[in-house]
């Protein structure tokens, strides 16, 4: 991170403004850059607040979508958006860059002087909404949101960047038809219940030159918490994020034939992993319930 970096992070650490930024997003958008970058306060922990500098439309659209229901698409944490962040706290500060799916990292020198003009203008931002409070809602009226544009001639400008219409989110789940034949034939054990979930797991990663973060389909037997599959899997650079969530339900089928039985009912702890389990109750007699926590689970991602 290069000092003029460093330098900004610590002016906009020292406004300790979050509070008042918090409802409020704008856009940063420098010259020769083919996207705007969103500029959102993540949350604030104890030790740390991250200011996220969010890539592009689709981006945002997916954390704005994603902040009104948790269980939209495919992120379940806000270090899996593609962004820049900007993290103030005890430890001071410092820019890091987060890719969905893979290990966040540091920012190298070309990004580093990005990251210096965007935050430099967000600074600016914040300055103005202190004496200026509605600024970052100037163009909602018009459906645009509030931001700041790096003209052909160097100068910056105040603009209303309209709002898009968002892709809509379709998910695309398939099983292979011999396992759903394989599955028919197995015995029903009606009395047994299982529970399972999908998560990322930040506190692991592949040991690779560019770190992918890490994924656990995990399988416990649902009244005695029975650890029956903990797979660990990262994505597909291919395919990406959506790729890893829309191959889980077949995962999932897969180890129901590997146990030998399909057990009377499956536990969930969410609407997402509802949603992307309940075609197979199309083909086999199971029970799929939601429920508010699942009893062992939290323990087996503990890792």
């Amino acid at each position: 991170m290069t000092d003029e970096l460093e330098a900004i992070g610590r002016k906009i650490a020292a406004l300790d403004m979050w509070d008042a930024i918090a409802p409020y997003n704008w856009a940063i958008k420098p010259r020769g850059v083919a996207f705007p970058y969103f500029c959102t306060l993540a949350g604030r922990q104890a030790a740390r607040t991250d200011f996220m500098l969010l890539e592009g439309w689709q981006t945002f659209h997916d954390y704005i979508r994603t902040r009104i229901d948790a269980n939209f698409g495919f992120y379940t944490s806000c270090q899996e958006f593609a962004q820049f962040t900007l993290e103030t706290g005890a430890a001071g500060v410092r820019v890091r860059r987060r890719d969905p799916g893979y290990v966040e990292r540091d920012v190298t020198d070309a990004e580093a002087r990005l990251c210096a003009k965007i935050l430099w203008e967000a600074y600016g931002v914040m300055l103005r909404i202190e004496s200026e409070k509605d600024l970052a809602m100037k163009y909602a009226a018009e459906n645009a949101i509030f931001s700041r544009v790096e003209g052909a001639d160097g100068v910056w400008r105040d603009e209303p960047l309209a709002v898009p219409v968002p892709r809509p989110h379709v998910e695309h789940l398939s099983f292979p038809k011999k396992d759903i034949a394989a599955a028919k034939d197995l015995p029903f054990a009606t009395e047994e219940a299982i529970a399972v979930d999908f998560r990322f797991v930040p506190q692991l990663m592949s040991n690779e030159p560019r770190p992918r973060a890490a994924y656990m389909l995990v399988i416990v037997n649902a009244k005695t918490g029975e650890k029956l599959l903990a797979l660990r899997l990262a994505i597909n650079p291919e395919s990406g994020l959506r790729g890893l969530w829309e191959a889980m339900p077949a995962r999932f089928l897969k180890a129901l034939l590997a146990s030998g039985r399909i057990p009377g009912e499956i536990q969930v702890g969410s609407l997402r992993m509802f949603r992307m389990l309940s075609p197979l109750c199309r083909e086999l007699p199971f029970k799929l319930s939601l429920h508010d926590k699942l009893e062992h689970m939290d323990a087996q991602f503990m890792v």
